[in-house]
């Protein structure tokens, strides 16, 4: 039995005053400051354990609109989970010292 596990990369840059891109590979989508909290905020509802749960006993994959409803993103499980730690690492504050 094979098995073929696609190394999945989302990156996110800060393109200056209140632009920032999320960088899926194959699409770029441009946020706003208050556009990637609200994306952030659909993340971690999605990415939730009984969210996942949900997902899981279902379909194996969400459909996330993003940027004001201009994109929409077709995400199964790992790919969320991947986009979940991005969007919290970006978040994460960092120490002063």
């Amino acid at each position: 039995m094979n098995f073929f596990v696609e190394d999945i990369s989302f990156k996110i840059s800060y393109g200056g005053r209140n632009c920032y891109q999320l960088d899926l590979g194959y699409k770029v989508i441009d946020f706003t400051f208050c556009q990637l909290l609200t994306f952030r905020k659909k993340v971690l509802q999605h990415a939730s354990y009984e969210a996942l749960e949900t997902i899981i006993d279902g379909d194996n994959f969400v459909l996330l609109f993003a940027a004001d409803n201009k994109h929409l993103l077709f995400l199964d499980v790992p790919q969320l989970i991947e986009l979940k730690e991005l969007l919290l690492s970006v978040f994460k504050q960092k120490s002063l010292y």
